[in-house]
């Protein structure tokens, strides 16, 4: 009976593990790309890579949000999908290892509108920067409490905060003023 129930047990965890590890693809194996060496955000998507080194370009927002995420022991994985409710992007699990903590963004990359995509991911990226200098904040449950507190209701069952609203138009705003220097050259 025990093993029965150690067996259940280790498939609940197999199976939980496999909604928030990173879904790669490679050739010859499992590859994650990170935009610059060593950085700390990451991504499967050549897509989702190219926004973040466009972003960290165009938005110093942006750019001193990826350079305290690099600065910290934590990884950042954005990943591409869906997040429901409307949403074009989101925070949506924490993980922790030996000490060290995953946190894991989604963003949808069907809107096509290139600089709301690169403000939707500085916001995100501004969440990620609220968990880091939370310690306590290891797994999904305990990001649902933190957000309770810190938080304010958003899009859906989604809890939002002002700094990462304002992240996200900061950067939004940074990119376009950029594009528009570039175009007039």
């Amino acid at each position: 009976m025990a093993n029965r129930l150690q067996k259940a047990a280790a498939t609940v965890v197999a199976a939980g593990a496999m909604l928030i590890a990173p879904q790669t693809v490679s050739g010859a194996g499992t590859q994650v790309l990170t935009h610059t060496s060593g950085s700390h955000v990451r991504s499967n998507s050549a897509a989702i890579l190219t926004l973040i080194q466009q972003s960290t370009e165009r938005s110093a927002t942006f750019r001193e949000l990826v350079e305290t995420i690099d600065a910290s022991d934590t990884i950042v994985y954005v990943r591409e999908g869906r997040c429901g409710a409307g949403r074009r992007a989101c925070f949506y699990a924490v993980s922790s290892s030996a000490g060290r903590r995953t946190l894991w963004l989604r963003v949808d990359t069907r809107e096509n509108v290139e600089w709301d995509l690169m403000g939707s991911i500085g916001h995100e990226l501004r969440h990620a920067l609220e968990v880091l200098d939370d310690t306590s904040v290891t797994t999904n449950a305990r990001m649902f409490l933190f957000y309770q507190r810190i938080g304010y209701r958003g899009t859906g069952s989604g809890m939002e905060t002002t700094a990462a609203v304002n992240a996200g138009n900061d950067v939004r705003a940074e990119v376009q003023a950029f594009n528009r220097r570039a175009k007039a050259d």
